[in-house]
């Protein structure tokens, strides 16, 4: 008998358990979902076709941001007579180096206020990166190749994505609260202000919102050859 009840005892302590795992498991995912909000963008054209390259980002309203954390190296490379990728998006405070895949020499500049830089002619040695230390829109040219260019939107938000060829991005990870949703192409150019929403988004919670943009994006200046047929 004293046996059985032992048996017992200890089956009532392990399902004890169990279910204090449980409700711990529970109460843990409720509050980690609480800071796991999601907003889903699409950015359409005037036709209403899909956009790539439209960089969208986040802005808390009336709180302030988190700090940065230990940001990435992020690399646009020179590659085939254009710059690759052709938008970037970063967070004020990141690095950006520019290798030279090609077999020529390319000369890499801007003139942003946003960030004014200048590698002079390199192959494969690539130059120290360069910060990016003010938010804004940079413009990248090769001062050889006058049809390379290449974007760079710099934010001061940790929420931040750039739309591929879907047309579609997701910003994870948000707090509760209210933001302002910019969503940006690069032939609005430095002038046009970013198109705009402002939003409310609360726990557990997954939004839709499109942005219609006034217009066709123009396609990336394709690479030119000289008159003997050859890259320059």
């Amino acid at each position: 008998m004293k046996s059985t009840m032992k048996k017992l005892y200890r089956l009532l302590n392990q399902r004890s358990y169990v279910i204090r795992a449980l409700v711990f498991t529970m109460l843990n995912f409720g509050v980690a979902s609480s800071w796991a909000d999601s907003v889903n963008v699409n950015a359409v054209d005037k036709n209403g076709a899909l956009m790539s390259d439209v960089v969208v980002y986040a802005t808390p309203v009336g709180v302030p941001l988190p700090p940065a954390e230990k940001l990435p190296l992020v690399n646009i490379a020179q590659e085939d007579l254009q710059f690759s990728p052709y938008v970037t998006a970063v967070r004020v405070g990141t690095q950006i180096k520019f290798p030279n895949m090609d077999k020529m020499l390319h000369h890499v500049k801007s003139f942003s206020p946003a960030k004014q830089f200048e590698s002079k002619l390199y192959k494969k040695d690539t130059p120290t990166p360069v910060l990016f230390d003010k938010p804004g829109i940079v413009i990248i040219y090769c001062m050889i190749h006058d049809w390379m260019r290449a974007y760079v939107m710099v934010v001061d938000t940790p929420y931040f994505a750039k739309t591929e060829a879907t047309g579609t991005v997701t910003l994870n990870g948000l707090p509760s609260g209210s933001y302002e949703i910019r969503a940006w192409h690069p032939d609005l150019g430095t002038l046009k202000p970013p198109l705009l929403q402002t939003i409310s988004v609360s726990n557990k919670s997954t939004q839709l919102i499109k942005f219609n943009f006034d217009f066709v994006a123009k396609k990336q200046k394709p690479k030119q050859i000289n008159s003997s047929n050859s890259e320059y």
